[in-house]
């Protein structure tokens, strides 16, 4: 078969498309340091990227979780030992004024003092982490403790717990209901609220010797209240152990998907760079090649 002039040209023509083709490729590799930069560069390693990215996706909203729900926990750990410290001062103020000696005075001033605690412990058993309260259940929309003029408080939250998902359908319950911190008397435990109202009665008492009774008489409530909430705040360790752990093992699984993705998405750049020049040679000799063979010149053809 006679092999024309055309027939080279086409031959020649087709070499440089595909060599400045596997150029393109190549440069575009070491830009974005990318292998695959669209699936049909390799379409398995691209599928399994796309199943890796799923699952990190998967890691990312469980991760996002378990860091709310560590920061639930420490915003539950710093109120009770708010709390805490402010039953331990009242209760260091009714045992201090309970003595004999003490004035009307004193008393009025301290019970001044219990007030602005009992104030501050509603208020904290009122707070609010991120919209929701803490401890009122799962009623969202008010306020969980309410007090009367009388100073009686009232639970108007509803049972519940803050639930924090784990892998594998796990889940971590935090009590939300507030009755179980501060109220707890049909479990046997203190109403604190109660607590610190009779406390401040006893100290405003014109009658100093039945103002004593009442005062000693809530010593030993308010130092239950202060067990009560350490038992509840010791609650907070293995949950929080459980998050920390999970956590931990999150990171470690995420940065073995990314490291399989990294494996089918990156390029090696070294190798890419060796290969274009490779590639750029091969089409330097492929014009060289074709300038003295074809006459009239492969220009003419491409015209």
């Amino acid at each position: 078969m006679r092999i024309t002039q055309t027939m080279m040209a086409r031959m020649f023509t087709g070499a440089l498309r595909r060599q400045t083709q596997a150029m393109i490729v190549q440069q575009e590799r070491i830009a974005t340091q990318k292998r695959i930069n669209r699936p049909s560069d390799d379409p398995a390693g691209a599928g399994r990227a796309l199943s890796g990215r799923a699952a990190l996706a998967g890691l990312e909203k469980y991760a996002s979780g378990i860091q709310q729900g560590k920061s639930r926990l420490e915003f539950n750990e710093e109120t009770l030992k708010l709390i805490g410290d402010l039953v331990r001062q009242a209760r260091r103020t009714a045992e201090e004024k309970s003595a004999g000696g003490v004035s009307a005075e004193e008393r009025a001033l301290a019970a001044t003092t219990i007030q602005e605690i009992a104030d501050q412990v509603l208020q904290l058993a009122n707070a609010r982490w991120n919209g929701d309260y803490v401890f009122g259940g799962d009623r969202k929309d008010a306020a969980p403790f309410v007090r009367d003029e009388d100073g009686n408080v009232t639970y108007r939250g509803e049972r519940g717990e803050f639930l924090i998902p784990l892998p594998g359908g796990g889940r971590v319950a935090v009590d939300a209901d507030g009755r179980n911190y501060f109220q707890n008397a049909g479990a046997g435990g203190v109403n604190l609220f109660d607590a610190l109202r009779d406390l401040v009665a006893g100290l405003e008492n014109p009658d100093l010797a039945e103002g004593t009774v009442q005062i000693r008489a809530v010593i030993e409530p308010l130092e239950r209240a202060e067990v009560q909430l350490r038992n509840k705040r010791a609650e907070v360790a293995p949950q929080a152990y459980r998050l920390q752990a999970t956590g931990e093992h999150l990171a470690r699984v995420r940065a073995a998907v990314q490291a399989a993705i990294g494996r089918d998405e990156d390029a090696d750049v070294a190798q890419a760079i060796v290969e274009l020049k490779n590639l750029e040679v091969a089409y330097e000799s492929t014009l060289a090649a074709a300038s003295r063979i074809l006459q009239p010149s492969l220009v003419d053809f491409l015209r």
